[in-house]
């Protein structure tokens, strides 16, 4: 039977989803214990009461200080932040929104393979950069040292989350194919969320379809970071490298897997 990520569908949390019910090397992932999603900025009162509900012991948000700034998450749970992209030259190229502003340079972004190869250099950072390291380690040992469920995000709950999640799963013995699975699940559960925006790229005599690359995910990013680690000695050599240790490992099985 083929497994699917338990897909959670709230007005004002986009891309919401936990991870339960997927193989592990030692048996399943837990239900109820590892949660990703969207910002929270927009979580209206009947959504965060129902993420109050859960009992969340911690909220790991993923994003830049500006992003923060911009859109604070509404409080559900003792939280941390890990800016995944501090180290980046690319972080503040994050906003679309001066790209909005010229439809041509817009869409030449989108058209010419730009798009695509910003995207798969963001992959190579979650693997490369100092700060991504730092907040991925630190994720990982967060999460094994949790007590509750546990809900990480970035902006979108995309690509810097698409990670994080990917992680902790490959850490336990999840299948890349598995791990796949949950991460393009992104595209069916929050693309078709998204209609005003691309509303509002058509009404600039744009291509809406231009926008799958960088508000979808695609296989081959995942692909890039997991190339990386490859080239680094594979799973094992990189965990190590930034400080994810053996116990660590180990707690994060007891953790996640029943």
């Amino acid at each position: 039977m083929t497994w699917t990520p338990r897909r959670i569908d709230l007005p004002t949390v986009g891309n919401l989803r936990e991870v339960g019910g997927a193989p592990a090397a030692a048996g399943t992932i837990r239900s109820d214990v590892l949660f990703r999603s969207t910002q929270l900025a927009s979580a209206s009162p009947q959504d965060k009461a129902v993420l109050e509900g859960w009992g969340l012991s911690l909220v790991v948000d993923l994003r830049t200080d500006i992003e923060v700034e911009q859109a604070p998450d509404q409080p559900v749970a003792p939280y941390l932040r890990l800016d995944v992209l501090a180290d980046s030259a690319m972080a503040s190229q994050a906003s679309m929104e001066p790209l909005f502003a010229d439809p041509k340079a817009f869409e030449q972004f989108l058209a010419d393979g730009t798009a695509v190869g910003y995207m798969r250099q963001a992959y190579l950072e979650f693997v490369d950069l100092p700060s991504a390291q730092t907040a991925y380690a630190r994720w990982l040992r967060d999460l094994a040292a949790s007590e509750g469920p546990v809900l990480v995000h970035c902006t979108n709950g995309k690509d810097r989350t698409g990670w994080a999640v990917a992680l902790a799963l490959l850490s336990v013995g999840v299948s890349e194919d598995d791990v796949l699975t949950d991460y393009l699940t992104t595209n069916d559960q929050y693309l078709s969320s998204l209609g005003p925006v691309f509303e509002q790229v058509a009404a600039k005599g744009l291509d809406p379809a231009l926008l799958e690359p960088v508000l979808g995910v695609r296989e081959e990013y995942l692909a890039t970071s997991l190339e990386r680690v490859r080239s680094l000695g594979g799973l094992d050599s990189y965990l190590g490298s930034i400080g994810v240790d053996s116990g660590t490992r180990e707690a994060l099985g007891s953790r996640l897997v029943e």
